[in-house]
């Protein structure tokens, strides 16, 4: 046999094995979303439509619409609907509309320290999602620093209103980032022209401006109605009796026992969420079709009224979202709000399960959350985008569909199947970390896996070609290719997965069990008991080490920049 036969043969052996692996990895991922993904939400589908017996809190395993109607022959359950319905609809009108001007000023304007004011805008990620509410009680609350201190009036901010300016402040970065970034990636010479025909700064901005970014604006506005929607940390806190559908479901299952109302009331929740993700997907496809390669970064310089409406602007926002961090920062190191300003440190004596305890659990199990789910969405951008295998497709849209589930729904389906003999995977997985692990993995594994999938399409793909060319395999053309030109979003994912571990509130309130406390449930736990200096002084103290991971990554992907410069 000559040479070149032998070669070929090897060669054609070669790419055999490569799509063997190729399938084996990518069937392990679908296998993975389907048990911890899939089963869990059809499951909750299942009970919500058989009859249950509340006496023995049970299912029959009859199939039955009875959950469905009992629950609309309910006045307050009903109400509850409507309530989150109102509550979203307002969250997403006034966050969009704040975070667009917002947007604008730092990509359309010449003000000045636009970076700081991004990095402020941020804030709010890094800290617990309930930490607004907890702030606005400590200003406006019925024993609030302005309210009661300053003015002396017997107006509070509990219900609704509270609700709603809670949300808005909690979501305002999501929908700041989706925004800016449409802004940045629109050309704007067609605003200069608009000007250079003698158009007014107005008229360019409601006929060029509003109508070339409509797609991103209907998408951060999606986003945030999803997101006000689905909270659970600022409703429970600040609302007082104002039913929500989110709160409804966590007083149906752990305060009754209602598995059968909790599941409906989840299916139910799970409708909105899911219109709105759906119209989030399609508004970001058209928003990138919409963008242009040739986008003009040059800003001509502002008009000085627009520059000083703009930063005066600007730097109220990021005033107010320092501040709602600032207020719980100092609030934790004095002895009594509002009553007592001694300084302190007894609210970091924790009396709480786990004790200081819970921190640790909090930080090991997110870096573990932030390296295997950086791992494997990296894998599934790297399936998906570059072999595209024939159960592409499918995985793909097993890989976004978590984004449409809320965190409570995901966090009661996972109690519903994994507390039982189902699968005989009780003994190894409720109660205990890995669970939880997995659920916040499972939970924020659409936007790892479409970060990825952007960072692979970023990849030339003859550099794939090459190394396959010169006999290396898939697994090394990965680990010596793809993984070192994808270390920037690898990172980023791994970021990402910790900082949503450490403060995620409604995905893991289930899962926790007598031997696995969290920080960020920690907290609920304290504001609820009327221990509000230690909810103060554990939010601080995860926001904390949320800063100090993020430095030490930041210097250790800094470190490494500078290591291949040298090279």
């Amino acid at each position: 046999m000559s040479t070149t036969s032998t070669g070929s043969l090897k060669d054609k052996r070669t790419i055999i094995e490569d799509k063997y692996i190729v399938y084996i990895i990518g069937g392990l991922i679908g296998l993975f979303l389907i048990i911890f993904l899939a089963l869990p939400v059809l499951n909750i589908l299942r009970l919500s439509l058989t009859e249950y017996i509340p006496e023995q809190h049970q299912f029959t395993g009859k199939l039955s619409f009875s959950n469905f109607t009992g629950y609309f022959q309910k006045p307050a359950m009903v109400q509850a609907l409507l309530n989150s319905l109102w509550i979203a609809l307002w969250t997403t009108l006034f966050t969009t509309v704040l975070a667009f001007i917002f947007a604008y000023g730092l990509t359309r304007t010449t003000i000045r320290w636009k970076k700081s004011l991004y990095y402020l805008a941020m804030i709010p990620l890094i800290a617990p999602s309930m930490l607004q509410a907890m702030a606005l009680i400590s200003l406006f609350g019925s024993n609030g620093l302005i309210t009661a201190g300053l003015f002396n009036t017997d107006w509070n901010i509990y219900g609704p209103n509270g609700i709603i300016i809670a949300e808005v402040l909690y979501s305002f970065p999501h929908a700041m980032v989706i925004l800016y970034t449409t802004l940045s990636a629109v050309d704007s010479r067609m605003d200069e022209a608009a000007s250079s025909l003698g158009a007014s700064g107005l008229t360019s901005f409601f006929k060029i401006t509003i109508p070339t970014s409509r797609y991103g604006i209907f998408s951060a506005a999606a986003l945030v109605f999803n997101l006000a929607i689905t909270d659970f940390g600022n409703p429970i806190i600040i609302g007082r009796g104002y039913r929500v559908l989110s709160t409804e479901i966590y007083l149906q299952v752990i305060g009754m026992q209602r598995f059968d109302l909790g599941t409906t009331v989840a299916v139910i929740l799970m409708v909105p969420s899911v219109i709105a993700f759906l119209l989030n997907y399609y508004f970001t496809k058209k928003s990138a079709s919409l963008i242009s390669s040739l986008a003009n970064p040059e800003i001509p310089p502002s008009r000085k009224g627009k520059k000083i409406f703009f930063t005066a602007y600007s730097w109220t926002i990021a005033f107010i979202l320092l501040s709602i961090v600032g207020v719980i920062i100092y609030k934790s190191f004095v002895k009594v709000w509002m009553y007592n300003w001694t300084p302190t440190l007894a609210h970091f004596n924790f009396r709480i399960p786990g004790g200081m305890g819970v921190l640790w659990t909090s930080l090991w199990i997110s870096l573990t959350v932030g390296v295997f789910g950086a791992i494997f969405t990296m894998l599934n951008g790297y399936v998906i985008e570059k072999k595209n295998p024939f159960f592409a497709q499918p995985l793909y849209l097993l890989s976004i569909i978590p984004a449409a589930i809320p965190g409570l729904v995901m966090g009661l389906g996972y109690i519903l199947i994994y507390n039982t003999r189902f699968l005989n995977l009780d003994d190894i997985l409720y109660g205990m970390p890995l669970l939880i692990i997995i659920n916040v993995i499972v939970s924020n594994f659409t936007l790892g896996t479409l970060s990825s999938i952007t960072n692979m399409k970023n990849i030339d793909n003859s550099m794939d070609e090459a190394a396959t060319s010169l006999g290396a395999g898939v697994t090394k053309t990965f680990l010596q290719v793809i993984f070192p030109l994808s270390r920037v979003s690898f990172m980023s994912n791994l970021i990402y997965y910790f900082m949503r571990s450490m403060v995620t509130v409604s995905a893991v309130l289930f899962l926790i069990s007598p031997d696995v406390h969290l920080a960020a449930v920690s907290v609920i736990n304290l504001e609820k008991d009327g221990k509000d200096g230690s909810s103060a002084a554990m939010s601080t103290l995860i926001m904390l080490v949320v800063v100090v991971v993020l430095v030490i990554f930041g210097l250790f992907t800094r470190k490494k920049k500078d290591v291949v410069v040298v090279e």
